[in-house]
C-alpha cells in the first residue's frame, strides 16, 4: 500500500484535493481535523496543553485555537513547543489509519505542515504538493472570512514549509491549483493513472 501525504501552503486547496480523492472512494485522513479530535478527546493531550499554555487554554470541546494562535505567532519557541507537544499524538494516530481499516492500494493523509513533523514525514512513500500563487491563496482566505492582515500573517508564517527540497527520499508531485476543478482533477486523475 501506497502512503501518500497530501500538503501545501495555507489556501493552496489541499484540503480541496482531499475532497476530491474522497468522492473517488480513497481513504484521507485529514490530519487538522485529527488534532482537532485529540484536543477534544485525548486526556494526557489536553493535559499536556494546560501545562504549558496554561489551563485557560482548554474548551469542553478542545482548545482556545484564538488564545494559542496569539502565543504562537509572536514566539516561535511556543510554535516550536506546541509542535512537540501534539505531532507525537499526530504520528500515533496517523500510523493507526495507515495499519487499521479497509485494505487499499493506497492511503492519503493531509496535512499543512509536514515538513515540521519529519516521524510523519518517515511514513509517507510519496507527497504531493499543492501550490497557487500568492495572491490567489489571499483572495482565497480572505473569500473564507479572515482579514487581509490576518490572511497575509498566515501565509508568510508558513512561507517554504512546503518546499520540495523538504522532503528528501520521498516521490514528489507538485499538483497546480490556480484555476478550475477540472484542471485540478485531470492532474490527479494522470496521477492516479501511474499508480494503478
Amino acid at each position: 500500500m501506497l502512503k501518500i501525504g497530501i500538503t501545501g501552503s495555507i489556501g493552496a486547496g489541499k484540503s480541496f484535493l482531499g475532497e476530491l480523492l474522497r468522492e473517488k472512494n480513497f481513504q484521507v485522513l485529514d490530519a487538522d481535523r485529527k488534532v482537532h479530535e485529540l484536543y477534544r478527546d485525548s486526556q494526557a493531550l489536553r493535559q499536556d496543553m494546560a501545562d504549558f499554555f496554561g489551563a485557560d487554554c482548554l474548551t469542553p470541546k478542545g482548545v482556545n485555537s484564538a488564545l494559542i494562535a496569539d502565543r504562537i505567532f509572536v514566539d516561535a519557541s511556543a510554535r516550536e513547543t506546541l509542535e512537540h507537544i501534539v505531532y507525537p499524538y499526530l504520528t500515533e494516530a496517523v500510523r493507526k489509519f495507515f495499519d487499521e481499516g479497509e485494505p487499499a492500494v493506497c492511503k492519503f493523509v493531509e496535512a499543512a505542515l509536514f515538513s515540521r513533523a519529519p516521524e510523519l514525514v518517515e511514513m509517507l512513500d510519496e507527497i504531493w504538493i499543492v501550490g497557487a500563487p500568492e495572491e490567489v491563496r489571499l483572495r482565497r482566505l480572505v473569500a473564507r472570512g479572515l482579514s487581509e492582515t490576518d490572511a497575509t500573517r498566515r501565509i508568510m508564517n508558513q512561507q517554504g514549509a512546503c518546499a520540495p527540497e523538504l522532503f528528501p527520499g520521498k516521490r514528489i508531485h507538485v499538483l497546480t491549483n490556480d484555476a478550475d476543478r477540472s484542471r485540478l482533477e485531470l492532474q490527479i486523475e494522470n496521477l492516479l493513472k501511474g499508480m494503478m
